[in-house]
């Protein structure tokens, strides 16, 4: 009984028991937030890739040469 007397008149308890309850607060907040940028970065993703194909040809070209070039770099 004694804890709780003191709890009940200690100023820093009573303000992490605030700041507890503002942070409980902001989470339910945020969490649209996040499900919402979470579902804007998955569009932005799926464009990035269909965009990819058309200069993605050049690319593997290319990244293909590089891997002949190292390939042969570490043969020697």
């Amino acid at each position: 009984m004694a804890k709780e007397s003191i709890a009940k008149e200690n100023p820093v308890v009573d303000a992490l028991r605030k700041l507890k309850e503002e942070e409980v607060e902001l989470l339910v907040k945020l969490k649209p937030l996040q499900e919402a940028i979470g579902a804007l970065e998955k569009i932005v993703d799926k464009s990035v890739k269909k965009a990819k194909p058309a200069s993605g040809a050049k690319d593997s070209a290319a990244d293909a040469e590089e891997g002949a070039q190292e390939s042969g770099d570490d043969a020697q």
